[in-house]
């Protein structure tokens, strides 16, 4: 399977929505959440790549803060 060069990412803190962020995960991002959170061994997301969940999990790790919702924009290969 191909890795993606970067993922765009729009990022919505809070609950209520306190605002909106855009990030952009790069490769060498990409493989430490693969690798941090063992996806080394299963399948892609069909439509991310990564599940959003994971996503999520990994900006709450790298931000310390929780993320009410990441939008998967634009996936470059």
């Amino acid at each position: 399977m191909i890795m993606p060069k970067a993922i765009e990412i729009a990022i919505i803190w809070g609950n209520p929505p306190m605002g909106t962020s855009n990030y952009t995960m790069y490769k060498a991002e990409i493989e430490e959440a693969i690798n941090n959170y063992g996806l080394r061994n299963n399948q892609a997301h069909l439509f991310t790549y990564l599940p959003p969940e994971i996503i999520r999990q990994w900006l709450w790790d790298v931000f310390a803060r929780e993320p009410h919702e990441v939008i998967v924009e634009q996936i470059y290969y």
